[in-house]
Order: structure tokens, then C-alpha cells, then sequence
């Protein structure tokens, strides 16, 4: 399942707006008139980001399938063709947010064609509407945790931190997403994560000790399945990956995008935000582990990357 900020994934495969009461008219428009249409999107980003620029912006309207929608410095005015109370202002920085989380859950629903246009745009038009504010797509490794828009479900007790894991989250809650030469891979704390904590935990620890020579490793979740040899370059790591399943059956593109080079302590960095929201969720729900082997070797990388990060 899809889950951003303020959309997610309907019944039927199509983004429904999930945010807050006051900005649902918003969100409506965006989902009935712009659409899974990544040139549109960009669009009204662009617009919106002109306005916020110029107190003099000129505004504009987009005329959509349901809506009439005004543009303009002193913010963005929703009117439904059909139905008169379906109506609402709202500022700039709302429609931005919107907006561009909208494009997150587009390039989660579609990275390659978001990818495209969004070059596209950019040729034609000579500006990329989200240069300097969404780097996911320019980034060869990335890994983003999840806003918990779901939080986690109570668990009294499990058998250790990764069993934990797959009683704590919901197939609804929103998924952690790891980009790879920008192509996004979603992975689902409930199913993949749980089933890749027992190898990812000791993959960091190696990739931090002293002398590290290389590791290859197996990701084997249905839904995650892939083989990765890491091996140093200087501070760098290069990792070179077969892929055999994703969510979304990204592999050819994943493939067509090659090896990714990241620096070792940036690639500990990044996966340890999940670490991070899975030692945080257990110990607030104070989750009673059999063996806690696992989410004491966690709190040790977690606690050496925050002293490396800030030392």
C-alpha cells in the first residue's frame, strides 16, 4: 500500500486524500482534476512556488474536470463546478505541501514516468519546479523511514526485535522507501523489514569496523529480494546488486541503473532512520523481547552514529 502525508491508496489502486478535515477540498482537487499526471503536478508546483516568490504574480487559473481553481500571491481559491459548498481558500504554503507530497506518492506510484517528465519539464520549460526541494530523485542512495501516519499497534511481548517488528505495524502503515540511483523501492516495515532486520543489523556493524574488506548479502523477502555485494572504495562503498523481486517489479529499471556508490558512514547513516523509528516505537511501547540481542546491537549503532554525526 501506498502511504504519503495526505494521501493513500484507495480500494481500487487510486490515491485518496487522508489528511487533515480543513484542507480536504484541496485535496480533492488535486486527486479528481490533476491526477496521477506528473506534468500536471508540476505545474500547479510551479504556479504555486511563482506565487509564493512574487507578491506581484498574476493569477492564474486551472480550469479542471470538477474544479476552477485560482492561483494567485494571496493564496489558492478551490470552487467545484457541481456543487456550490465544495468550496475553500487556503494559503500558499498548505497548497505547497500538498502539492508536493503528491508528487511523493506519484513517484512512489510511477518513479520511471515522474522521472521522465519531470525532465521533461524541465527541458521545456527551463526550471525543475522542485530543484532544492525534493532531492529523492537526484540521490543514488537514500533511505526514507515513514511518517508514521499510522502508528505502531501494541505489542506486549515477542520474541526478539524483528518478530516485534512484524506484530508493531500494520499492513496500512505507511512504508519506509529506499532510493536507489533514483529509482524509489518501497519496503513495508510489517513483511519486508522484519524479515531484513536479522541482516541488515550485522551488515552496518561490519561496513563501521576498522579494516572492512567487503560483505555480499541476501535480502529475502518476497517483496524485497536481492543480492548485494558491498565493497570500500576510500571512505565509499560501491555496491553492485542483482535484483530479483520488488514492490512495484522495479528490477529491470533497478538493473538499467547500475551500481551506486555511497559513502560508508552515510550508507550506516541512512539506514539506521529505520532503526531509529523501529528502537523508538518498541521502547515506547515497552515491548517485552525474549531475546534482546537485536535491539541492543541497534541501540549501540544508533548511539556510535550519533556521536559520529555530531563529534
Amino acid at each position: 500500500m501506498i502511504r504519503t502525508q495526505y494521501y493513500v491508496q484507495g480500494p481500487f489502486g487510486v490515491p485518496s486524500f487522508s489528511g487533515p478535515a480543513e484542507l480536504k477540498f484541496l485535496g480533492q482537487w488535486v486527486t479528481a482534476d490533476i491526477q496521477l499526471v506528473p506534468l500536471a503536478i508540476l505545474e500547479a508546483i510551479d504556479l504555486v512556488t511563482a506565487a509564493q516568490a512574487n507578491p506581484g504574480f498574476a493569477p492564474e487559473d486551472l480550469d479542471g474536470n470538477a474544479h476552477t481553481v485560482t492561483i494567485g500571491p494571496q493564496g489558492v481559491r478551490v470552487e467545484n463546478y457541481f456543487v456550490e459548498h465544495v468550496q475553500g481558500e487556503f494559503t500558499l504554503d498548505d497548497a505547497f505541501r500538498v502539492l508536493v507530497d503528491f508528487w511523493d506518492y506519484c513517484c512512489l506510484a510511477n518513479p520511471e514516468k515522474a522521472d521522465s517528465r519531470r525532465r521533461e519539464y524541465a527541458d521545456e520549460y527551463g526550471r525543475d519546479p522542485l530543484a532544492g526541494i525534493r532531492d529523492l530523485r537526484g540521490t543514488e542512495f537514500e533511505i526514507r523511514e515513514g511518517r508514521c501516519a499510522i502508528g505502531p499497534r501494541p505489542v506486549a511481548e515477542a520474541a526478539d526485535l524483528a518478530d516485534a517488528v512484524g506484530e508493531m505495524y500494520s499492513s496500512e502503515s505507511e512504508d519506509a522507501v529506499l532510493v536507489w540511483n533514483r529509482v524509489p523501492i518501497r519496503l513495508t516495515y510489517r513483511y519486508d523489514i522484519a524479515v531484513l532486520l536479522d541482516d541488515l543489523v550485522p551488515l552496518l556493524e561490519e561496513v563501521r569496523r576498522p579494516g572492512f574488506s567487503g560483505a555480499e548479502v541476501f535480502w529475502g523477502s518476497d517483496t524485497f529480494s536481492a543480492e548485494w555485494k558491498l565493497t570500500p572504495e576510500g571512505g565509499d562503498l560501491r555496491i553492485r546488486a542483482r535484483w530479483h523481486s520488488t514492490l512495484g517489479n522495479h528490477e529491470s529499471s533497478l538493473t538499467e541503473r547500475g551500481d551506486v556508490t555511497v559513502g560508508a558512514m552515510e550508507f550506516v547513516s541512512e539506514w539506521c532512520k529505520i532503526l531509529r523509528r523501529i528502537v523508538t516505537d518498541a521502547e515506547a511501547g515497552s515491548v517485552e523481547l525474549a531475546d534482546d540481542d537485536l535491539l541492543v546491537r541497534a541501540k549501540t549503532l544508533l548511539g556510535t552514529t550519533t556521536t559520529e554525526a555530531t563529534g
